[in-house]
């Protein structure tokens, strides 16, 4: 039998006040070597369950909350309104412990969907730290602060006012970039 925590995904609202809500889904896989009987004439190989957990948090301002591994910044620049996502992508990222992401955890997890095609779909985010940010203002434009291999790392729009953030997992471990700052422009 394993258990693992497959990737995390972050959603963040902020409302107009600036105050919010931040949501941490966690995907875990189970899997016995020994399910129900089911009847005579039928070999037991097995049961995998999947679930989600969902941890639910308050805030009262997005730039003053405090969550390990992450940090939102405004400033103005030359008459530019900025806000930075700043992200600890170390090795060690205390983010990897508060999402209870382990290593071990999430190889067991794509052996295991090599195998089956069912668990593929299961698959499509476990090998990432996923952001997902609604703001209550349009955004312009969305970048990472420093280059980032494209395809893997992603930033981007899905509208005007949500943000999306892929980061890989293998790039935390390998310790590609110890910090990641995106930064935003509003409209």
């Amino acid at each position: 039998m394993f258990c693992a925590c497959a990737g995390g995904n972050i959603k963040i609202k902020i409302k107009p006040d600036l105050s919010g809500d931040l949501v941490i889904y966690q995907k875990k896989i189970t899997k016995k070597q020994k399910g129900s009987f089911l009847g005579s004439g039928l070999t037991d190989t097995g049961e995998v369950t999947i679930t989600l957990k969902e941890r639910s948090y308050q805030f009262g301002n997005y730039t003053q909350m405090l969550p390990p591994g992450f940090r939102f910044v405004t400033f103005v620049e030359d008459q530019i309104p900025e806000i930075q996502l700043g992200i600890d992508t170390s090795q060690n990222s205390p983010l990897l412990s508060s999402l209870e992401i382990v290593r071990e955890d999430i190889n067991s997890i794509l052996s295991e969907a090599k195998l089956r095609d069912d668990l593929l779909r299961f698959n499509t985010l476990v090998e990432f730290i996923q952001f997902e940010v609604h703001f209550p203002f349009p955004i312009k434009k969305v970048k990472f602060l420093d280059p980032r291999t494209a395809g893997e790392w992603t930033v981007r729009l899905d509208s005007s006012d949500k943000m999306i953030v892929n980061i890989p997992l293998h790039s935390v471990w390998a310790g590609e970039h110890a910090l990641t700052i995106v930064q935003i422009y509003p409209e």
